[in-house]
């Protein structure tokens, strides 16, 4: 960058660089950490295929890695089921008592996200349109923090979105981490299933094993 550029601009404006590039420099670790926070999860997640297969290799009931893959299947599905019905059930229900508050107000385009009579009343939410701005370089940048355009308040019309968006939200996080698991084992189960039937000779030597013997008579006197 050039230094008469920076010369010129304001220490405002110079705060407002250095803060947009630490910023930036977050987003990029935090996307780096949620990667490696989510293939390790799955690693994890992973190893319950192995206690869901582990009887019927370990005794021999299959034996070819097509048999173990169609297994781990069968049993990957029923175990993705047990896990995936209750966060499928609070997902319903969120929705059927939108679909009931609505037909009651007989106002299908409510938001059940918005600051009047929705979840959104429970939080704070900054007025980000009319936020103070500044221009750097042709772009404009919000310069100051904004004010609240919302605090904190509960609306008894927004009761319904109370129960309906944290249930959802709840039950799609919910599903969405069995989906992830369901996902790992199977990536598992075909790892295993290359894995458990190989046979390595890393250690073999034939010169050092000691022949069979192949005399049906046994040894001559």
């Amino acid at each position: 960058m050039n230094p008469i550029l920076l010369i010129k601009l304001s220490e405002n404006d110079k705060r407002i660089i250095i803060a947009v590039f630490l910023i930036l420099i977050l987003v990029f670790v935090l996307i780096g950490l949620i990667g490696s926070l989510i293939v390790r999860t799955m690693k994890w997640q992973g190893k319950k295929c192995d206690t869901l297969v582990s009887d019927v290799v370990t005794n021999h009931i299959v034996t070819t890695p097509l048999q173990l893959r169609l297994y781990a299947r069968k049993k990957n599905t029923r175990y993705f089921i047990k896990q995936a019905w209750i966060p499928i059930v609070l997902i319903i229900v969120g929705v059927l008592i939108l679909i009931i508050r609505n037909a009651a107000t007989q106002n299908w385009s409510y938001n059940p996200f918005n600051t009047t009579d929705g979840f959104g009343t429970l939080f704070f939410v900054w007025d980000i349109k009319n936020a103070p701005r500044t221009t750097i370089f042709g772009v404009t940048l919000i310069s100051d923090w904004p004010s609240f355009s919302n605090e904190p308040h509960l609306d008894a019309g927004a009761i319904p979105s109370y129960f309906a968006i944290p249930m959802i939200i709840v039950g799609g996080c919910w599903y969405l981490v069995a989906a992830q698991a369901y996902l790992a084992r199977t990536i598992r189960a075909y790892r295993l299933s290359k894995k458990v039937f190989e046979k390595s000779l890393d250690d073999f030597n034939q010169n050092t094993q000691v022949p069979p013997n192949n005399n049906p008579f046994g040894n001559e006197d």
